[in-house]
C-alpha cells in the first residue's frame, strides 16, 4: 500500500511540475529535489539495480556500475550532469519521460493511477504549498 501511494505521488508532483505555473529557476529546482527524493525511494526503486533501468530510459546515460551500488553517489552526479546540460525544455521533456516510466510501473505492479478529477483537490494544495514554500524562500534570499 505505501509502494503504491508513493508512486502516486510522484507522479502527482511531476505532473504538476510541468504545469508550467512556475518561473524556470523554480521548475529546475523544483524537478531536481523532487528527482533526488524519487532515486532515494526505496518504495519506487526497491534495488538499487532497479535505478540503472530508470536512468537509462529517461537521460538516455550509462554510468559506472560503482555509481549504482550507492543511492546518493547516483544521484549526485546525475543531478549534476542534467544542472550543467540541460535547458528548460530538455529538463520538460525528462520530467514527461518520468510521468510515463512511472505509469507504466504503476500499471506493472496493478497500481491504480488516480485520475486527473479525483486528484484536483490534492494537487491544488500542494500547488498553494508549494508557492507558499517559494515565496518565503524568495523573501529570505533578498535579506
Amino acid at each position: 500500500m505505501k509502494e503504491a501511494e508513493s508512486k502516486r505521488n510522484f507522479l502527482n508532483e511531476f505532473s504538476l511540475i510541468n504545469k508550467n505555473k512556475y518561473t524556470p529557476e523554480q521548475t529546475k529546482s523544483l524537478y531536481l529535489g523532487l528527482l533526488f527524493e524519487l532515486i532515494s525511494s526505496r518504495e519506487v526503486f526497491e534495488k538499487n539495480r532497479d535505478l540503472e533501468n530508470f536512468v537509462l530510459k529517461v537521460y538516455k546515460q550509462q554510468y559506472n556500475d560503482y555509481l549504482f551500488r550507492s543511492r546518493p553517489y547516483l544521484a549526485s552526479r546525475l543531478l549534476k550532469d542534467i544542472s550543467s546540460e540541460y535547458d528548460f525544455l530538455r529538463m520538460s521533456a525528462s520530467i514527461k519521460l518520468i510521468i510515463l516510466f512511472l505509469k507504466e510501473k504503476a500499471n506493472e505492479d496493478n497500481i491504480k493511477v488516480v485520475s486527473d478529477k479525483e486528484n484536483k483537490k490534492n494537487r491544488t494544495n500542494i500547488e498553494a504549498d508549494t508557492i507558499g514554500w517559494f515565496n518565503s524562500v524568495n523573501k529570505g534570499s533578498n535579506k
